[in-house]
């Protein structure tokens, strides 16, 4: 019996970072009703500057003051107050001080719905209210922002900055509701993108186009949907190197592709994307954290052809670009696993079963939902080695535990449930129970959801 896995699970993703949208401070209010206004855009554009130097402390004094300036006046100082506030909540937000961000941004957007109503600025500060809501881990409360943003701009008329709003908005929202597992809502959501994107009208930026399909593979890989999913990596992939941006903007696609070379076990193709990305990130960003990901995974590729020797070069290299970077318990689990599994290859089982135990501690101690998948991961390369030492009873409370942190982390939907199933299949069966496990059913309806009948 072969314990099987999927490789993602010991794959640290990429972290995507949102642009935060700025207001359209010189249409907030004509003509204009206060009587500094001028005054008033001076101390807010210095404001801006301040923070873009990310010299927070004067910028928030120069947003303070124009927030000052703007309660003084009797008429017309609502659209100014909210600005002020929008401004000053994304320093406080570039700070750390989220809490205080909320109430700056929330007071905004009240402001802003009272006196501008459907507006792109209203739009504009409920998706920065949104983006605050998220880092905060306050996913509900973010998805209603988000889903504000995403009517006021809906309301607008078809222009850039409402093309630019309805696609973050509704990229924002499929990711955030995949990563709560309602897989409806995501993919709800990610047609209303699809069309948008496939329709021309689309006039944003590349980056957040390329980001949309990015999300939509990743929806499409989660429930199987292969062939989808690389069409729409193909897209961004072409639309990427059609617009001539620095090749590093190639490597989250790679990754992506990878990936899913690796879910349908073409795992030559997968390490073909690895390389391509480990050369372009070796001569533009030789330090990048990106880069540790990419050589850990070429190494557990070198490892399964059987090249020790090199898979363990590129595994002392990852950690060496690692050990540059702030401590990360995640990478340090993760580079465990990685030296578990070429160890267990190298059938060094005790060598094995201390490194699954040692990242299993560091993924134990994190609270995302990539450690849930490390975990699942440590847990089933540990119940594999017990269950070669026909050790079967220690093997399956690591095994059915395995599996109900995948199920946490993803679904019960998900095509990567499919080795845990199969191992507790395989575990029933050595066991000598008579009939079809309750997994092995499992297996069959997942697979044949997943349109892999046959597999």
């Amino acid at each position: 019996m072969c314990m099987r896995i999927a490789r993602s699970m010991s794959r640290p993703g990429l972290v995507q970072s949102l642009a935060v949208l700025a207001l359209l401070a010189g249409s907030m209010a004509s003509p204009p009703l206060l009587a500094q206004t001028a005054q008033w855009q001076s101390l807010y554009d210095k404001a801006m500057r301040q923070q873009a130097d990310k010299a927070y402390g004067p910028a928030e004094q120069s947003a303070h003051q124009a927030l000052e300036l703007a309660q003084q006046q009797r008429q017309g100082q609502q659209p100014y107050m909210a600005s002020s506030l929008n401004l000053l909540g994304l320093i406080q937000q570039a700070q750390g001080r989220n809490a205080e961000a909320v109430r700056s941004l929330t007071k905004a957007l009240e402001l802003s719905q009272a006196s501008l109503g459907t507006h792109a600025n209203t739009a504009s500060v409920a998706w920065n209210l949104g983006n605050v809501q998220q880092n905060m881990q306050q996913p509900r409360e973010a998805l209603q922002s988000y889903q504000r943003s995403l009517d006021v701009a809906q309301a607008l008329p078809l222009d850039a900055t409402s093309l630019a709003l309805r696609e973050k908005t509704l990229q924002a929202l499929s990711s955030l509701y995949a990563s709560l597992s309602e897989h409806d809502k995501a993919q709800a959501y990610l047609r209303q993108l699809s069309t948008l994107l496939a329709d021309g009208a689309a006039q944003t930026d590349v980056a957040t186009r390329v980001q949309g399909l990015l999300t939509l593979a990743q929806s499409l890989e989660q429930q199987g949907r292969l062939q989808e999913g690389q069409q729409a990596l193909s897209q961004a992939l072409a639309l990427q190197e059609k617009a001539g941006a620095s090749s590093t903007n190639l490597v989250p696609i790679l990754l992506a592709q990878a990936g899913l070379h690796s879910r349908q076990d073409k795992d030559a193709q997968a390490a073909a994307e690895y390389e391509r990305a480990r050369v372009i990130l070796t001569e533009q960003a030789p330090q990048a954290l990106v880069l540790a990901q990419v050589l850990n995974e070429l190494g557990l590729w070198q490892a399964q052809s059987k090249d020790y020797v090199q898979a363990y070069a590129l595994f002392e290299q990852a950690q060496a670009i690692a050990s540059q970077h702030a401590p990360d318990v995640l990478w340090q689990a993760h580079l465990l696993s990685s030296r578990a599994r070429m160890a267990e290859a190298m059938r060094q089982e005790d060598t094995a079963q201390t490194l699954y135990a040692e990242s299993l501690v560091l993924y134990r101690s994190q609270d995302r939902s990539e450690a849930l998948l490390g975990q699942a991961g440590a847990l089933n390369g540990l119940a594999g080695l017990a269950y070669r030492k026909r050790r079967f009873k220690e093997a399956q409370p690591m095994f059915t535990e395995a599996l109900g942190l995948m199920e946490q982390a993803v679904g019960r939907s998900d095509a990567r449930l499919l080795p845990l199933l199969d191992n507790l299949a395989a575990l029933h069966r050595s066991l000598g129970r008579p009939g079809e496990s309750e997994h092995a059913r499992r297996a069959t309806a997942l697979r044949k959801q997943q349109g892999r009948p046959g597999e």
